[in-house]
């Protein structure tokens, strides 16, 4: 049977005695980022970044569902709409240009209360303003083509109008159908 390991005992030396730290080079230790951050510091890089809401909503002629995700908000619109692009890969297949931002807006009806599914266009100048005072929601559509919105008026025209002939079709038919066999049941009795 082999015997057990035996271990060699060292005394101590000069270099394991020394403190891992020198006091003097604690100075520069407090521009090193620290964690849990220090009082009165942030952690990270220093930006503060906020999360929103984005919902891509695809209108005709894009095809699609609606889809939400929640991400952060760039610095810039042209940075958004690159964190969108990576979010929603349908939206990577257009250019920057056509790709616009709508926030939602409180308006009240009538009687006080607020109308639902209400979107406002943000312009340019209004994202400097979203570093301070940031938007929980956005909702992301593609920009009308020229002809896009005439074209998509008269598809949900004519839907519309296919539904009322759908409807009234079948109701006319029935009538038709009462009304003739009431004219036999008529003829018969006479």
């Amino acid at each position: 049977m082999p015997l057990l390991p035996s271990y060699q005992k060292h005394s101590k030396s000069d270099e394991e005695s020394l403190p891992l730290f020198d006091a003097e080079d604690q100075s520069h230790n407090d521009e090193l980022p620290a964690y849990p951050p220090r009082v009165g510091e942030s952690s990270g890089t220093g930006t503060i970044t906020h999360n929103v809401t984005y919902t891509f909503v695809p209108r005709w002629p894009i095809r699609g569902d609606q889809q939400d995700a929640l991400g952060v908000l760039g610095e810039t619109k042209e940075e958004t709409i690159a964190i969108v692009q990576r979010g929603f890969p349908l939206l990577a297949t257009y250019p920057p240009h056509r790709i616009e931002f709508l926030s939602p807006v409180e308006m009240l009806d009538a009687h006080g209360r607020p109308q639902p599914d209400r979107w406002g266009k943000i312009m340019d100048e209004a994202w400097v303003g979203f570093r301070s005072n940031p938007p929980q929601r956005l909702r992301v559509q593609v920009a009308d083509a020229p002809g896009d919105e005439e074209r998509r008026k008269k598809r949900e025209n004519f839907r519309n109008w296919l539904i009322v002939v759908a409807f009234i079709t079948p109701l006319t038919l029935f009538f038709c159908f009462i009304g003739w066999i009431l004219t036999i049941t008529q003829d018969e009795r006479n």
